[in-house]
């Protein structure tokens, strides 16, 4: 699936929804900066990153963007969570010793991670690493190039000292989510 279909589906999800989409960027926002602030804060961060992850993928999946999905993305099994944040931030740090390139390319194949974890929390967290890496055969290229497409967007953020992010975020953060909806259906076929 192209880029540009990805991102007129995440649009339409966002459609009617881009205030909550804003509050829980915001909310996100706050989130991190307070747990960055302290060395322990950091080890939480990518549990924090998970949760806005799955609020995106829900409001994908339901069309409704609700701020208290986000807190309880956090929560909700949080030590599963947890673990997985770190294991896959430990795997692509150890790909990365290698060069940069390698660990890249590792964590477009952990990506999904998040949201398979959302939509199974029985499955452990290396069946669910094994499964982002399964679904993401043949697709990195794929969601690289989704990335890239946002670099105009990122650059506005920048140039207006990081106002446009607010908009830009949910944006784009609602795009991974559809395009996580999108191969899961081509994988399941």
């Amino acid at each position: 699936m192209k880029s540009s279909m990805i991102k007129q589906k995440a649009k339409k999800a966002l459609e009617g929804h881009w205030f909550g989409a804003i509050v829980v960027f915001l909310l996100f926002l706050l989130v991190m900066i307070a747990l960055n602030a302290t060395v322990i804060g950091t080890l939480f961060s990518g549990l924090v990153f998970f949760a806005y992850s799955m609020f995106c993928l829900d409001l994908v999946k339901t069309k409704q963007a609700h701020p208290g999905a986000f807190f309880s993305g956090i929560f909700k099994n949080f030590f599963k969570r947890w673990g997985a944040s770190l294991l896959v931030s430990l795997y692509t740090c150890l790909w990365s010793l290698l060069f940069i390139l390698p660990g890249l390319i590792k964590s477009y194949s952990y990506a999904m991670t998040p949201y398979i974890m959302m939509e199974k929390p029985e499955m452990g967290i290396r069946d669910a690493i094994t499964k982002s890496r399964q679904i993401m055969k043949g697709h990195k290229w794929q969601l690289f190039c989704l990335d890239l497409s946002f670099t105009g967007w990122m650059l506005l953020s920048i140039v207006t000292l990081g106002i446009a992010l607010i908009w830009v975020w949910p944006y784009y953060s609602t795009a991974r989510a559809t395009f996580y909806k999108e191969i899961k259906k081509s994988a399941n076929k």
